[in-house]
């Protein structure tokens, strides 16, 4: 675990699973495209309060209670990171990020995401007091099409299927279809906003919490395929060096707490090396962040970012040639660090540079580059779709991309 802060106002507590980060074996892994849900309870977690058993909301749930809902999902828990904002879980599958008002769960390959809502529930209503049939204020379910499709099991056999299994424990959800069916495009199911129920939350500074709420969140996700062999070979073990044992420098932490990180196996002090040497560490110029890598064996990359104020990033890499494939997610405001969306997505494109990648921009208020019509300019690539649209509270834009060989800019 890389930890760049140099103060005491970001601690942060972290769990490994070192039996598992030791034995973990990716050679079969071949579906990187990640099932995406996100469940929020509350529109903050100021919001989530009166009626509810713990100030905690979903953080209350323990740890050993979200494997077992993994466990539905058919994936594992490699490390933890606590802060006082979310708790962050690297997965033997991708990601899990709790907040107390909200969960996002990210997994790829043939695990069942889905199948986690049921479990999920119970934990929520156990742990939190929600109760289990009333819906979360709002459910967001994505993924970019995959590559393998007939190797999904149920719910994930196809997008009807999944709409079906969604639609039958929500209401008032919409399913999108979004970009060129024939080549890379996304789905997307998403519910309308549910008023509050003043039973179990307490109006705030007098704002009546049954209407509808304001948000300030963005999300940006950049989904590449076709990765540089040269830039993918980063992230493959047998190219990094030797960890003889536990003892490595770059598995103890800086912290000024003086918390030991415990990166003690090769998986997270190969991550550490890895995020290091390609430059995500560097992706948000911050010394108020910390990243908890692995890298798998023989290879692989998954990794979590979390910076001050409950902001985040996650990084997920399948280098191999037949089914390369990266993805980045992140609600970090580039304005906090003189930044935009384009020099984001100009820092994470450079550290690949894929054949092909997508993007897609969750937007609460239309504050992006992305959303607007202006000219933008990204080397080496032309943009072959642009979609936007508007949903309840958000506005969504879709764009595609492939390397242009021709020029060396392209302007879109």
């Amino acid at each position: 675990m890389i930890m760049e802060h140099r103060d005491e106002e970001f601690p942060a507590a972290k769990y490994v699973n070192h039996e598992l980060s030791m034995t973990l074996d990716s050679t079969d892994a071949f579906e990187g495209p990640e099932k995406l849900l996100e469940i929020w309870y509350a529109p903050s977690k100021d919001l989530l309060a009166g009626g509810l058993k713990s100030p905690k909301g979903l953080r209350a749930i323990p740890r050993t209670r979200w494997e077992e809902v993994l466990d539905h999902v058919h994936c594992k828990v490699l490390s933890v990171v606590q802060t006082e904002e979310m708790d962050a879980y690297v997965l033997s599958e991708s990601s899990l990020f709790v907040f107390p008002h909200k969960v996002i769960l990210k997994t790829c390959g043939t695990t069942t995401t889905l199948a986690g809502i049921a479990p999920l529930q119970d934990a929520v209503a156990q742990y939190v007091g929600y109760p289990r049939d009333k819906q979360p204020w709002r459910v967001f379910y994505s993924r970019k099409s995959f590559m393998f499709p007939e190797r999904q099991v149920h719910p994930h056999t196809s997008w009807a299927d999944e709409v079906a299994f969604l639609d039958a424990h929500y209401d008032n959800g919409t399913a999108y279809i979004i970009g060129n069916v024939n080549a890379d495009h996304w789905y997307l199911y998403a519910t309308r906003p549910q008023y509050f129920d003043p039973e179990l939350r307490l109006p705030v500074n007098g704002v009546d919490l049954r209407s509808n709420v304001k948000l300030n969140d963005q999300t940006l996700e950049i989904l590449m395929t076709d990765l540089s062999p040269v830039h993918a070979s980063q992230f493959f073990t047998e190219r990094l060096p030797t960890v003889s044992d536990g003892t490595d420098s770059m598995a103890s932490s800086v912290s000024s707490l003086g918390a030991e990180a415990d990166d003690s196996d090769p998986g997270h002090v190969l991550g550490n090396v890895v995020t290091k040497s390609t430059g995500i560490d560097q992706i948000y110029p911050t010394e108020q962040q910390i990243v908890d890598s692995f890298c798998f064996s023989p290879c692989g990359y998954s990794c979590n970012g979390l910076v001050k104020e409950g902001y985040y990033f996650t990084i997920h890499v399948t280098p191999e040639r037949h089914c390369s494939y990266a993805s980045f997610e992140t609600n970090v405001p580039p304005s906090h660090y003189g930044m935009n969306d384009l020099d984001v997505l100009d820092k994470v494109v450079e550290i690949f540079r894929p054949g092909k990648f997508s993007v897609t921009l969750f937007d609460s208020e239309d504050n992006s580059l992305l959303t607007k019509k202006m000219p933008i300019h990204l080397a080496s690539y032309k943009r072959t779709e642009k979609i936007s649209y508007e949903l309840d509270g958000y506005n969504l834009v879709f764009l595609s991309f492939e390397a242009n060989r021709a020029k060396d800019t392209a302007v879109f």
